[in-house]
């Protein structure tokens, strides 16, 4: 992060004064010079006020007020001052330029300070906001700042503001894949508040919201590997499905040794009842980590609802047979893939020994394999814990 020289603003007020002689000009003006050198700051300002009252069109008298609100740290007057300055002359410019920079840079950089400071004290971000303002208010194009004040907003707990100035980050600088990331962030967070406020539709919305700031950091850093995690996610919660299978496809071709893609292949593989190549994925999911318990259940899962499928079909089969023709053999099949689900089952388990669903599951795939004692135990403690939440 850049740093400002500490003498930065010391110098510019060299500046002011050497550039403030004692010209002709009326006796307000002529006695605010005089209090600035005598650095009687509130005299002068007093000077200067009665004289832009009197001529509000004096660009001379406006660019000293400046000057005197930034000795007496009055920022966001400075600014005013030089900004009406400016409307009527450019005679100032490249010193009201030098000194809103300079002081851009030191309002910016406490800021960070303060925002840093505020993870051990939260009333430092606060402190960090108003820098951070007032460093907006000096250089309104710096994308740069929107950022930062967005994360102090964030650490306030003011979404939406946060939300604005990411937004308008990204106006200033659509290149900015830290805005876009971020954004797509905070639209996790309204997505959930919608869904606990039993919003679906809502939630749906925010998500694609999510996705819409996702993809655009995508297309900027389309190797982040967290950032496509996230995306295929955003497109998979929008009802976006198409878009995230495609996505996640395209992220195993490119980084077959990355366990989420793996996984997540898997899952719309799943979901589709494309149940080997479903398998597939888990399987390799499991062989880069073999403690993946997310993956080692899917894959449970994956076996268990192949030989549902290949049993339903026998089953169907044989109801359409018409009476009293030859029988058809029936495929056992299905028990292999039973079998093959049981040890990924009871390897979820032991990984998340308090997961009710799991245990359900696993209850269930005791007793297709008649192995009641197994079968009752998993069923009586999923039901205990279903009771105690």
């Amino acid at each position: 992060m850049k740093r400002f020289l500490p003498g930065a603003v010391l110098l510019i007020a060299a500046v002011y004064l050497s550039s403030t002689g004692f010209q002709c000009g009326s006796a307000e003006t002529t006695s605010a010079k005089l209090y600035m050198q005598q650095k009687q700051w509130q005299k002068a300002e007093e000077s200067l006020l009665k004289q832009v009252a009197k001529n509000d069109k004096d660009e001379d008298a406006w660019f000293l007020l400046g000057a005197v609100r930034l000795e007496t740290k009055n920022y966001m007057g400075m600014n005013e001052a030089y900004t009406r300055a400016l409307a009527l002359s450019d005679a100032h410019k490249a010193e009201i330029t030098r000194n809103r920079l300079a002081l851009w840079g030191s309002q910016y950089n406490d800021g960070v300070n303060y925002y840093n400071r505020g993870r051990d004290t939260a009333a430092y971000y606060d402190s960090s906001l108003v820098r951070f303002n007032t460093a907006i208010a000096l250089e309104p194009d710096s994308s740069t700042t929107y950022y930062v004040t967005a994360l102090a907003n964030y650490a306030k707990k003011d979404y939406e503001g946060s939300r604005r100035n990411l937004q308008t980050a990204l106006k200033k600088n659509p290149n900015s894949f830290d805005a876009a990331r971020f954004l797509g962030q905070l639209q996790y967070t309204f997505a959930q508040n919608r869904l606990d406020a039993k919003d679906t539709a809502g939630a749906v919305a925010e998500y694609a919201k999510a996705a819409e700031a996702f993809k655009t950091s995508f297309d900027l850093q389309p190797n982040n590997t967290d950032n496509i995690a996230s995306l295929i996610d955003a497109y998979e919660r929008s009802h976006q499905s198409g878009k995230a299978e495609a996505l996640t496809r395209d992220a195993v071709q490119r980084d077959p040794k990355n366990k989420m893609f793996r996984y997540a292949f898997g899952v719309f593989l799943l979901k589709k009842e494309e149940y080997p190549g479903a398998v597939e994925q888990f399987t390799k999911a499991l062989e880069i980590d073999p403690s993946y318990s997310d993956a080692s259940y899917n894959l449970g899962v994956a076996y268990l609802n192949w030989g549902v499928s290949i049993k339903a079909a026998g089953d169907k089969a044989s109801e359409s047979q018409k009476k009293g023709s030859k029988p058809l053999k029936e495929d056992t099949s299905y028990k292999e893939k039973f079998k093959q689900a049981l040890p990924y089952l009871e390897q979820g388990v032991q990984m998340r020994p308090d997961d009710a669903v799991l245990l359900t599951q696993l209850a269930r795939l005791y007793a297709i394999l008649n192995m009641p004692d197994k079968s009752r135990a998993a069923f009586e403690k999923a039901d205990k814990l279903m009771k105690v939440k």
